[in-house]
């Protein structure tokens, strides 16, 4: 596969994206117990590179890819996997996260002692290519009978089956991600799978979608202008009373009917234009109010217990973010203290001082000099509602709410949750601008503000004293 050539069905499928976990590691077990918990799944035929740096091996990006994607494209199959790609691909990110040294991990059910099978020789092609920038590239196994180094022909250090998995569950690492809260799904579907709500709730969540849906188009072409100076109708007119700035000399006598408000032609469409206008930053309002309550009712939620919201309410919420100044709105208030740009963007209320705040919340986000970690006490629950959108309205009004889930996943440093949710927003709408900005930033590699601001600061020797082993 050519990384060039991502598309949204297969993008979810590798990334590149260091996660925010710092972690070191202290031997073999401890990284590799920590992988499935940063992917948040358990491998599964797959090949992933990991970038160590410094003299204490911190754990930089940990990119996975499939062992197909590895493979050597054929002379026969000019639009196979391209695997020389591929390697190059990965190795590039390992380089540019700056790497001391890098480890190679291939998690196989199959024979991976045979030379030529494909897991070895997957595993061959990106080792040749790291070991051209990082010489000593070490690849491990993980297989159903154990773990190994694959190059290792000591049985009492590396057995033929491997050592016991369950060594890297009771790894100190392992321990710590539990106490954590950290958990690991069994397979990579399972995952990021967003499972449908019941039928019913799903039925109540499309019909107040529609419903919300058809006010705000009523809403729309009620302010439109076709020469953005006046209604698409202009037949019709009334008379409206307006005061006469026409003042007439002290010492002449004015007739006292010329001294009344003369009358001036006003297209009616010009005042019920005006009314709609309002009616729409009402309904812009009204939207985000919907979805800050909702937002409440998810945040109150306890440890453990399930989020239990309105299905009305998650169907309006999902016709709203299809409007873009609600979404923008929804963005915004994933940083705290930005109620009122919040609320002044969902009513179309937008100006200079409007766009400066707009401005200083994104750079919050993608800025390494001004970017901050997100507040978990926010996207917790504003993540929940957005799941739960996505459960309840139909695929076609999916997008917005899927972009917004991997724009909280990038936030995050989840690169594998955001790679796929960008890649379920664009399965609904491919030339959906966003998602294909935040696709190029997940492709490209590039990590939140605050994640690039922290590494710089690694590499320069200024670690913060909080980034404690694990």
């Amino acid at each position: 596969m050519n990384p060039k050539d991502i598309t949204s069905k297969n993008l979810g499928r590798r990334t590149a994206l260091p996660n925010a976990t710092v972690v070191r590691v202290a031997g073999p077990e401890d990284l590799l117990a920590y992988i499935p918990y940063r992917l948040g799944f358990e491998p599964a035929e797959s090949v992933v590179a990991v970038s160590l740096t410094g003299p204490r091996q911190r754990v930089g990006l940990v990119a996975r890819v499939d062992i197909d994607d590895l493979r050597l494209r054929r002379p026969d199959e000019p639009d196979g996997p391209d695997g020389a790609a591929t390697a190059r691909w990965l190795t590039d990110h390992v380089v540019a996260d700056g790497a001391d040294r890098a480890v190679v991990v291939l998690y196989t059910a199959s024979d991976a002692t045979a030379p030529y099978g494909p897991p070895r020789r997957a595993a061959e092609v990106l080792r040749a290519r790291l070991e051209r920038r990082l010489p000593g590239v070490e690849v491990w196994l993980v297989a159903p009978t154990g773990f190994r180094a694959l190059d290792c022909t000591d049985p009492a250090c590396c057995p033929l089956g491997g050592r016991p998995l369950g060594a890297l569950k009771s790894s100190r690492v392992a321990a710590h991600m539990v106490l954590d809260g950290r958990t690991v799904a069994r397979t990579r579907e399972e995952r990021y799978a967003l499972r449908p709500a019941p039928e019913v709730a799903r039925t109540r969540a499309r019909r107040a979608a529609a419903r919300w849906s058809d006010t705000h188009r009523r809403l729309l072409n009620g302010t439109r202008f076709p020469d953005g100076c006046a209604p698409i109708d202009r037949a019709v007119q009334v008379r409206v009373a307006v005061p006469d700035d026409r003042a007439a000399p002290v010492e002449e006598a004015m007739p006292v009917e010329e001294a009344m408000p003369v009358e001036e032609a006003v297209p009616v469409e010009a005042a019920q234009a005006v009314r709609a206008q309002q009616a729409l930053a009402e309904w812009g309002a009204e939207s985000l109010g919907v979805w800050r309550t909702t937002v409440r009712g998810a945040a109150g939620a306890g440890p453990g217990q399930p989020v239990v919201l309105s299905p009305v309410d998650l169907g309006k919420i999902g016709a709203a973010l299809a409007d873009t100044p609600v979404r923008d709105a929804v963005l915004l208030s994933l940083a705290p203290g930005t109620e009122e740009t919040a609320l002044r963007t969902a009513r179309r209320e937008m100006d200079g001082d409007t766009d400066t705040a707009t401005g200083t919340v994104m750079a919050r986000i993608v800025d390494p000099e001004q970017g901050v970690p997100p507040d978990e006490e926010i996207t917790r629950p504003a993540r929940a509602v957005l799941e739960a959108v996505v459960t309840h309205v139909p695929r076609n009004r999916r997008a917005p709410a899927y972009l917004l889930l991997a724009l909280i996943a990038w936030w995050h440093g989840d690169g594998g949750l955001a790679a796929e949710r960008v890649s379920d927003a664009l399965g609904v709408d491919p030339d959906y601008r966003l998602a294909l900005l935040l696709r190029g930033a997940i492709v490209g590699g590039v990590p939140p503000g605050w994640v690039r601001r922290d590494r710089a600061a690694f590499h320069d020797g200024q670690e913060p004293e909080d980034a404690a082993a694990v």
